[in-house]
């Protein structure tokens, strides 16, 4: 068992630790070898859970159980994962925005179900090493989401799927390293932020089932890119309505 490096799991519910006796001696059992943690239901992360995983590097967690809330899961020891590169969390029924912070050795992060304020993008934008981000079938607060200059700086890839998302605001400054954005089944979307295609590092859009809007308007921006500066970006697009305009296929 102290050697034990992956335990990947479809769904399970883990018993509170408690102390595991050896012969003639009473220990707490360490997982120091384990990485990767998934996928545990209502994990609580008590500090006696975070002694035994101290080299966690990928953690997938579920909270089906909101009625016992935030502290009695005590997710604010989750900063204290302090390896922790790979983190997945279903069902956000709990806000980061109120004395929640992640450890800033995230580099991928995947939010599936719940709502978002801008606060609690705010904290997710200020992670200094993420470099992945995938949000699913999550609503933001009053279906807007406004980025700025000081987040998301190392951001390479960022995935959005069934999101309840109407208005999106972004700056040609924002993303400075972002080289990959998917859109997936966004019908919501009221725009697409021109400004995106502004971003010098982009190399791919990919639209799948999207508005027919934000694929005119992905359209019209990938042709003005082309005329500013004829770099390469593609776009992608897979509705049997549309083309695709990356490869110019029907």
């Amino acid at each position: 068992m102290p050697q034990l490096r992956h335990v990947v799991l479809e769904y399970v519910i883990l018993p509170d630790p408690s102390s595991v006796e050896t012969v003639g001696n009473s220990s707490v059992l360490v997982l120091e070898n384990l990485q990767t943690l998934s996928l545990i239901i209502n994990f609580r992360c008590t500090e006696e859970v975070i002694k035994r995983i101290p080299n966690i590097k990928k953690l997938g967690i579920h909270y089906k159980d909101e009625e016992e809330g935030r502290e009695y899961y005590c997710l604010n020891n989750l900063v204290h994962l302090r390896n922790l590169e790979s983190l997945k969390w279903i069902h956000l029924g709990f806000s980061f925005s109120r004395n929640l912070s992640f450890p800033t050795s995230l580099k991928k992060l995947t939010l599936v179900e719940g709502s978002l304020s801008l606060e609690d993008m705010s904290i997710v934008g200020s992670l200094p090493n993420l470099q992945v981000l995938k949000l699913r079938r999550t609503a933001f607060f009053r279906q807007v989401w406004i980025t700025n200059a000081r987040e998301f700086l190392q951001l390479k890839y960022l995935l959005l799927e069934n999101i309840a998302l109407v208005r999106w605001r972004v700056d040609d400054t924002h993303f400075p390293n972002l080289e990959r954005l998917v859109l997936k089944d966004c019908y919501e979307i009221g725009d697409f932020p021109f400004e995106i295609g502004e971003i010098p590092t982009l190399r791919s859009i990919e639209l799948y089932e999207c508005s027919g809007l934000v694929v005119i308007l992905a359209k019209h921006m990938l042709g003005e890119r082309r005329i500013l500066r004829n770099d390469g970006l593609q776009i992608h697009i897979v509705n049997s309505r549309y083309w695709d305009f990356g490869t110019n296929s029907p």
